[in-house]
């Protein structure tokens, strides 16, 4: 499958997802950990009026960030720390062109006006 393809059937939620890591990219905040990824998918989210219900759990973002990578459109990147449990966060940074994702979202899709204001900015 190719990668606008891939795009193209990715749910909604992989959809704001990266256009999170498209937001957080221009800011150059990327590679992002998924809380701040989720913040930014949160402030993204269109209100209620546009026929979208609901918000995103950081679990969401997971699920999503798991999917993206496996169809090669995110890329999971290790610090070169790790906490003082050993732990070491991945942060996660864009696989794909940004505007082959801007392309891909649906000029019907709820999330249009997002891409209409990562365009602007």
């Amino acid at each position: 499958m190719g990668e606008s393809n891939t795009l193209e059937s990715a749910s909604l939620t992989e959809q704001l997802v990266l256009l999170g890591l498209v937001e957080l990219n221009h800011r150059g905040r990327t590679p992002a950990q998924p809380h701040e990824l989720r913040k930014t998918c949160c402030t993204q989210l269109p209100s209620d009026d546009d026929g979208v219900v609901g918000s995103v759990s950081e679990a969401d973002v997971m699920r999503s960030l798991y999917q993206l990578e496996a169809n090669d459109l995110v890329a999971e990147e290790t610090p070169d720390t790790t906490s003082p449990t050993g732990k070491g966060r991945p942060y996660y940074s864009l696989a794909v062109e940004t505007e082959s994702i801007l392309e891909a979202v649906d000029d019907q899709s709820p999330l249009e006006g997002v891409v209409d204001e990562l365009r602007e900015s």
